[in-house]
């Protein structure tokens, strides 16, 4: 039987194994770090590469809502007599307006319930109040705002009697829909554009913001002829001639590029 002593284990095997795992460690660290401080996940790819371009377009049509702001003025001493000649006036104007065939929706209601509203002032050192009454008339054909026109003049208003001739809500959306088809035809081409010029091909679309300008209204109003006064206010006519109005449209489209 040999009975002597095993041979003791190799110090140098194990010291080196150990040195190789803190090796690996370190070099594990030091790399995450790396990879922190770099964001390789951040990086522009080619393909993010992007153009924004704005289209634009503008849409001219004639106007299909007439709105009318006529405006009455009354003073007196006496407060319920003056009040007394407004309520009067309103009651006129009003069952003559549904007469022409202004639906009661058309004129609308403020403090009362035929669309008048009236408010107080009164002049330094004078006794007398004011009332001014205002009506909000609207109507959607040219040929029943020209009869609206013409009896509101015999009625003697302050200020303007052309009414503003603007888009019904209807009219609006159509002409946007329209606007929007060559709004974004605009874009494209302008993108196109660019692309030949600078030297780089457009991609598919990133992003689309729609209406970024839209629906913009500008009044082209022509103007409303000539006021031909005579000595009869019944006999006053005053054209209308509303012109088109000018919607303005506009897309802003954002295109991959490579």
């Amino acid at each position: 039987m040999n009975n002597e002593p095993a041979a003791p284990p190799n110090k140098t095997k194990v010291s080196l194994s150990f040195d190789l795992r803190m090796v690996v460690g370190i070099l594990l660290v030091i790399i995450v770090a790396m990879v922190v401080m770099w964001k390789p996940w951040n990086a522009t790819h080619p393909n993010d590469r992007t153009v924004s371009v704005t289209g634009e377009t503008t849409v001219k049509a004639e106007p299909d809502e007439y709105l009318f702001y006529p405006t009455y003025r009354f003073t007196g001493a006496v407060k319920d007599t003056t009040l007394d000649q407004l309520s009067k006036k309103n009651e006129a104007i009003v069952a003559e307006l549904k007469k022409l065939g202004v639906p009661d929706s058309k004129i609308k209601t403020d403090s009362s319930g035929y669309g008048d509203y009236y408010s107080i002032s009164r002049d330094p050192g004078s006794e007398a109040t004011t009332y001014t009454l205002r009506l909000s008339v609207t109507v959607g054909t040219k040929d029943l705002a020209q009869k609206v026109q013409d009896y509101l003049i015999t009625t003697s208003p302050t200020g303007s009697v052309s009414p503003q001739a603007t888009f019904s809500d209807a009219k609006r959306k159509e002409l946007e829909n329209k606007a929007r088809d060559e709004a974004t035809k605009d874009a494209r081409a302008k993108a196109d554009q660019s692309a030949k010029n600078i030297g780089f091909k457009v991609g598919k679309v990133q992003k689309v913001s729609d209406g970024s300008g839209f629906g913009g209204v500008s009044p082209a109003y022509d103007g409303a002829g000539d006021l031909s006064l005579t000595e009869d206010s019944s006999k006053r006519q005053l054209s209308i001639q509303p012109g088109e109005n000018d919607l303005r449209y506009s897309v802003t489209v954002v295109y991959y590029v490579k």
